[in-house]
């Protein structure tokens, strides 16, 4: 081997050996933004389940039954179960607004307008909206949650961003308070 082939090699010897040493940089970079969400996301659970269990201790408008169902929620939450807690909480919004509007008369009508022989969740979500009751974008959080419920009610395994799952959280926590204040008045 020439002198120049010595030179060339040991340039691109260095020049992998860089490459390696940055790979592995950008790799242990990775690690702590990975370390960092989950500890983020950790602490994002407990105060779901802080939040939950505030509901159920510091307010006397929610009453027992929808408790308890509130207490099995915050188990899911521990066990890692998020869509099927937002499949039970999805539940208690459906069984409070079907509480407030099963006698309306304007459901049929909605329900009707929806292409719909009886009504559905939505319809009842959406008399909630036109009354003001919840927010445009408390309907549409609502909605996603929904979506997150019938794929867990009829699917295998069903996985989903933490960002979707956390915000339907929030809003069905929200709604619940709001929708429970309505049904006991």
């Amino acid at each position: 081997m020439t002198k120049n082939e010595w030179i060339g090699l040991s340039v691109l010897a260095g020049f992998i050996i860089l490459w390696l040493i940055f790979d592995r940089e950008k790799l242990k970079l990775k690690l702590v933004d990975l370390e960092k969400e989950i500890e983020e996301n950790n602490n994002l659970n407990k105060e779901i389940r802080k939040r939950l269990k505030e509901l159920v201790a510091n307010n006397k408008d929610v009453d027992a039954e929808i408790s308890n169902e509130l207490g099995q929620i915050a188990a899911l939450i521990e066990i890692k179960q998020e869509t099927k807690a937002i499949l039970s909480m999805v539940k208690i919004v459906e069984k409070l607004l079907y509480k407030i509007y099963s006698e309306d008369q304007r459901l049929l009508g909605t329900a009707k307008k929806n292409n719909r022989k009886r009504p559905a969740f939505m319809d009842f979500l959406e008399l909630a909206l036109i009354d003001k009751v919840i927010l445009k974008e408390d309907y549409h959080l609502i909605s996603v949650a929904k979506i997150i419920r019938d794929e867990e009610a009829h699917d295998l395994n069903v996985e989903k961003e933490k960002s979707r799952i956390l915000s339907s959280f929030i809003s069905c926590i929200a709604m619940i308070l709001t929708l429970c204040k309505l049904a006991k008045a």
